[in-house]
């Protein structure tokens, strides 16, 4: 019980750190490079204590239902990357409705500029795209099994 404790707090960690990277590498602040430093100076210690720990107990690591622990991050992992692509395509829509990043053509066609999309949104769209359709084969495909 302690090892899926400690696992899940170490998930939770790198799911802060993967935060912190992207809103550095987007926002250029101070704080997310601390918060990114932290999280990794947290995720080395909690890594290395778990490792000591299953080595000292490993009935410990026995005892996990692993089938079972994969299946429910795959799914959490797969309903997180569908938020993000949402978010991005509504943040998108909302940026194609403002008069600041439209025109009308001659024969009065709305024509959109690139000033909609911005370029970090369509990096992590892509960088995340092949995460959400691993994750979410996966995922699926356990829960078609379990339902059968």
């Amino acid at each position: 019980m302690i090892v899926l404790t400690f696992i899940i707090i170490l998930q939770l960690s790198f799911v802060v750190h993967i935060y912190y990277i992207g809103s550095f590498i987007t926002n250029k602040q101070d704080k997310d490079f601390k918060g990114f430093l932290i999280t990794t100076i947290m995720n080395v210690f909690l890594g290395m204590f778990l490792s000591v720990f299953i080595l000292v107990f490993p009935d410990e690591l026995k005892e996990l239902n692993l089938d079972r622990m994969i299946f429910i991050e795959s799914g959490l992992i797969f309903a997180i990357m569908l938020f993000v692509k949402i978010r991005i395509a509504v943040r998108i829509y909302r940026r194609t409705q403002d008069p600041e990043h439209f025109h009308y053509s001659y024969f009065g066609k709305k024509v959109i500029h690139a000033s909609a999309v911005k370029m970090s949104e369509v990096f992590i769209w892509f960088l995340t795209l092949p995460l959400t359709l691993f994750c979410g084969a996966f995922f699926l495909v356990k829960l078609f099994r379990m339902l059968q």
